[in-house]
């Protein structure tokens, strides 16, 4: 979103207070402006109200968090810009939307590494204790300061109809919620488009693709499963998320709230994608979650060798010790699997 487009969103927002004046004259000290990252009723906007309320409570009442709908402040790819402009004080950053800003969270959409996202989110904050470079996400002109960031579940072919080998991919039109399942649905012979969840939804009720490679947690929280009936497990490609505060805000915190507001990435975790994984498949009849043959499953991951080793290039230019990195975590996902 452009310097224009970003001034006019914050004087619609000024506007709205000022409209508001007569009612906010006992409002809050400190007024957080957030958008839902989905409509009511699913998991996220769960998870943002709780957010919400935990955040009003830790500073006793000094801060209230006034939302507003999906999409309508900013859109999700340049949520991070609009934070850090101050157009909105929290906002959510996935990190797959900015290619080639993230490249450490970029480790963690190989496919074939990642287990499960609570193995990935633990290898990712113990790499960043022996790398802390793996942690320098954010950039001063960036003016955000990260809350909590974590990998998300691996994602799932779900489409109109069923994919049940690697051969009913060719032909086939996709959107994916990474550049790295973009690519690897080419390589298997499909088209393929990177999108985000709600042009995902809109795209699939058009009839313009036949599916979308991504987490549960989109299912879920897009009502992607209004649009779909079948789920092929292929758990490719995680993608990685932030959440972020205006580093102006935050300066506003005491160190005591700051301290409290940390304290809250465990249940901020709990809360988010793990929730929506379990909401998204409770209702779906088992016979539409196909699992690919072990023949498949075999071919696949020789044919994703090449990205590792692309990884490693990549994170050197950028100077991290790439194949260190790579080997700390493929030995930390052994460990913490076998446990």
């Amino acid at each position: 979103m452009g310097y224009r487009k970003l001034t006019k969103a914050a004087i619609a927002l000024a506007t709205a207070f000022c409209l508001q004046a007569t009612s906010l004259a006992g409002a809050a000290e400190i007024e957080l402006k957030m958008q839902f990252a989905s409509p009511d009723g699913t998991s996220w906007n769960d998870m943002d109200r709780r957010f919400a309320k935990h955040i009003e409570d830790i500073t006793d009442g000094r801060a209230e968090v006034r939302f507003f709908p999906p999409n309508s402040v900013t859109p999700f790819g340049d949520w991070l810009q609009a934070t850090g402009s101050g157009v909105l004080d929290l906002g959510f950053v996935w990190h797959p939307a900015l290619q080639g800003k993230f490249v450490q969270m970029d480790l963690f959409g190989l496919p074939g590494l990642s287990p499960n996202q609570t193995i990935a989110s633990t290898v990712y904050w113990r790499l960043r204790e022996k790398f802390p470079e793996m942690g320098a996400l954010f950039k001063p002109e960036d003016n955000v300061v990260e809350i909590a960031t974590f990998v998300a579940m691996g994602a799932h072919l779900h489409s109109k109809e069923p994919l049940r080998t690697l051969a009913d991919l060719k032909g086939k039109v996709f959107g994916a919620q990474d550049a790295a399942g973009v690519k690897v649905l080419q390589e298997l012979g499909a088209s393929a488009t990177l999108m985000v969840g709600s042009d995902a939804y809109l795209s699939l009720q058009r009839g313009a693709i036949d599916g979308v490679l991504a987490a549960w947690g989109w299912v879920n929280n897009f009502k992607l499963n209004e649009v779909t009936s079948y789920h092929t497990l292929l758990n490719l490609n995680p993608g990685t998320y932030s959440s972020v505060m205006n580093k102006n805000t935050y300066d506003l915190l005491t160190d005591d709230e700051k301290a409290h507001l940390a304290d809250l990435v465990p249940m901020y975790f709990l809360y988010n994608t793990t929730d929506s994984a379990a909401a998204a498949t409770s209702t779906i009849p088992p016979e539409n979650i196909i699992s690919l043959s072990a023949e498949d499953q075999a071919a696949l991951t020789e044919q994703m060798q090449p990205h590792w080793a692309e990884w490693v290039q990549k994170a050197d230019a950028a100077g991290l010790p790439g194949q260190e990195v790579l080997d700390e975590a493929v030995r930390l996902m052994k460990l913490y699997d076998q446990n």
